[in-house]
């Protein structure tokens, strides 16, 4: 009798945990998902720092741009554009005027140099998976990867632009 028992707990149970298995697949792939929203976690707490543009003004970073419409303002240290993608020291930080017209870090940019464009071959390897969005910028001959961890885009965390970024 106690073996019954026992056999219709582990059915009842193994009928449940079948049922919450199936209800929570997505389609996606859970680890490729974890390890690259894992990868931005580690990006903001390396970053974090830059809220204040001050800070990056003091570790050598400048505005090399201006404000560029979807984008904002970005502050390049040259030391770091050496052809590596290093998650957590990005060489480019940008920031955007909020309401009051301060400077809000709004994302990253990584930059990686490209020797010959006429043939720059597959774009770095960046973050986990084929969601980040390499483009080449032929003006600068570098591939390029926007990143914006602390402003949503609609378009995604990886797209280049950001129409939420004033014009």
């Amino acid at each position: 009798m106690k073996k019954n028992r026992f056999l219709n707990i582990v059915l009842q149970l193994s009928l449940a945990l079948f049922i919450w298995s199936c209800s929570n697949d997505d389609g996606d792939n859970p680890q490729e998902l974890e390890a690259w929203e894992i990868e931005v976690e580690q990006l903001k707490a390396a970053t974090n720092k830059y809220t204040k543009v001050e800070v990056a003004v003091g570790e050598g970073f400048f505005d090399a741009s201006g404000f560029v419409p979807n984008m904002g303002h970005h502050y390049i240290l040259p030391p770091r554009i050496d052809g590596t993608f290093e998650l957590e020291k990005p060489e480019i930080l940008l920031y955007a005027p909020d309401a009051n017209g301060s400077m809000e870090f709004v994302a990253v940019e990584y930059a990686v140099p490209i020797e010959d464009l006429d043939n720059p071959g597959l774009p770095p390897e960046g973050f986990t998976g084929k969601l980040d969005e390499w483009e080449i910028n032929p003006n600068l001959s570098q591939w390029q990867l926007h990143v914006w961890i602390n402003k949503e885009n609609p378009d995604g965390i990886f797209a280049p632009h950001n129409s939420l970024i004033g014009d």
